[in-house]
């Protein structure tokens, strides 16, 4: 029996103590939580996309969002900018500028004809079709139509550059600038802009302006069609109240200058001889 136990037994070459203190050594060693790789992770990387896209898309909001404002013919329109500054728009003429963007960059896109009072501040730089106008803090009107292009200074100091040509003028008060086909400006001095700026008090006065150009902005100011205008080139002088109706005005206009017209329909007047 006493060999039997002998041949079972294991011999050990370490104590228990040994054994011990190796097992603990061992736990202490291994990691109680595992690293994880965030990164390798679908949802991680899903995620940091997302935000990416928020954020860009945020970006792209304040930058370009735009606000439109307009006219439409027979009305004119009060326009409030965010800094204060407004514009009066004339009966058919649009604005353009970017409210969030505002206050790192003060411009707006602009046709037809508005008179603008500007807040003092950082550039305020009005960009139309032909021509751009910078100014700091002032007040002036602009006619942008067609191939026509004019700017009228009232208070303060503009700049008035052409696009194409890049030719530019800075006018004072009581000066207008007019851009001539060459891509150059004619300046004007010591200019009554009581003219200039009588639609905004709801006055139309034309001084030796075609005949042609009359009925245009009588069609701009009543909404209306005057059907038959162009062959009219004569000058006409005259100036009337815009709370008149459209028939009355043209009554005047008309029978000065030896002209009959019909009303068509609604809104709708034929000239003839």
């Amino acid at each position: 029996m006493e060999k039997l136990q002998e041949q079972l037994d294991i011999p050990f070459s370490k104590s228990k103590a040994d054994v011990w203190k190796g097992i603990e050594a061992r736990v202490d060693a291994a990691p109680l939580v595992r690293k994880i790789n965030l990164s390798a992770s679908p949802v991680f990387r899903f995620a940091m996309a997302a935000s990416i896209v928020f954020v860009l898309g945020v970006a792209g909001v304040i930058r370009f969002y735009s606000v439109t404002r307009q006219a439409f013919p027979g009305h004119h329109q009060l326009v409030d900018l965010p800094d204060g500054s407004t514009v009066h728009l004339n009966a058919a003429s649009s604005l353009s500028y970017h409210p969030y963007w505002w206050r790192f960059s003060r411009d707006v896109s602009f046709e037809g004809e508005g008179y603008f009072e500007v807040e003092k501040g950082s550039r305020f730089q009005v960009n139309s079709e032909r021509g751009t106008t910078t100014v700091m803090g002032t007040s002036f009107d602009i006619y942008s139509r067609d191939a026509e292009y004019r700017v009228a200074c009232l208070t303060g100091k503009v700049r008035v550059a052409d696009r194409a040509s890049k030719a530019e003028v800075i006018i004072t008060p009581n000066q207008k600038a007019i851009l001539t086909e060459q891509g150059t400006f004619n300046v004007q001095k010591n200019v009554d802009l009581t003219n200039e700026t009588a639609w905004v008090h709801k006055k139309l006065i034309f001084t030796s302006k075609p005949l042609n150009r009359v009925f245009e902005e009588i069609e701009r100011q009543y909404g209306v069609k005057i059907l038959g205008k162009e062959k009219y080139k004569r000058n006409y002088t005259g100036n009337f109240d815009r709370d008149l109706g459209a028939d009355e005005v043209l009554g005047f206009v008309c029978k000065t200058m030896g002209i009959k017209f019909e009303q068509k329909s609604t809104n709708v007047y034929q000239l003839r001889n």
